[in-house]
């Protein structure tokens, strides 16, 4: 939802009353004006006449841009968080290379080619391919 500056473009304060998201004008409010309170419907841009500008339209708050010592933060904490996952894949990988190894040596030791093992009460297929590598896939007991 857009957020407004606390004026409107003419410096007047207003208030917004309701918002009906279904209409063309969906935001509804007053502005005081000299005195007397002048009611408004705004489009979601903010303007009482999309044609032209009026002293009743309302301005949004320009987003400031990041400092830069926000940004080197939110820089160092991204280069963080990709060297930590990056490290946890490489240990994954050792380790289900590792995985892949004994596993290899444990169905040449029995002479199989495929072995069926049960992991967590699911059952797997893993199977060493004419090139020695090792794929799996799950099995579903009918």
């Amino acid at each position: 939802m857009t957020q407004w500056q606390d004026k409107t473009r003419g410096g007047h304060p207003y208030r917004i009353t309701t918002r009906d998201p279904d209409s063309d004008y969906p935001i509804r409010g007053e502005v005081e004006d000299s005195g007397f309170v002048v009611r408004c419907d705004w489009n979601k841009d903010g303007r009482i006449s999309p044609g032209s500008e009026s002293p009743y339209d309302l301005m949004p708050v320009e987003a400031e841009p990041p400092s830069p010592a926000k940004v080197r933060v939110d820089l160092a904490l991204a280069a963080m968080a990709y060297k930590l996952a990056s490290d946890a894949e490489q240990a994954a990988m050792e380790r289900m290379s590792e995985a892949d190894e004994s596993l290899r040596k444990a169905m040449r030791a029995r002479e199989k080619d495929n072995a069926l093992v049960k992991i967590h009460d699911e059952l797997f297929l893993f199977q060493i391919d004419e090139d020695g590598c090792i794929f799996t896939e799950e099995i579903e007991v009918l």
